[in-house]
């Protein structure tokens, strides 16, 4: 699965490996299989949520969760 590199903008191709343990060896190959699996589909919907968060971002026009202040009233309190 290409992604692109986000300060140079280079395609680059993500490789993802799994390790399993079994004494039958198309077991173990078989659990390394389904661990890079878990680790792509992981790391496919973490992008998904960045890139809507995104979205989400610039359609509001704010930096994250900030949120301009109202300035205090400042009053004299005397004993």
């Amino acid at each position: 699965m290409p992604s692109i590199h986000s300060q140079g903008g280079i395609f680059k191709n993500r490789k993802f490996s799994g390790s399993g343990s079994d004494t039958d060896i198309i077991t173990s190959s078989a659990r390394a299989y389904v661990s890079a699996l878990n680790k792509l589909l992981s790391w496919n919907a973490r992008r998904t949520i960045q890139a809507e968060e995104a979205d989400n971002a610039s359609d509001m026009g704010t930096i994250g969760d900030a949120v301009a202040a109202t300035p205090l009233e400042v009053s004299e309190v005397r004993p």
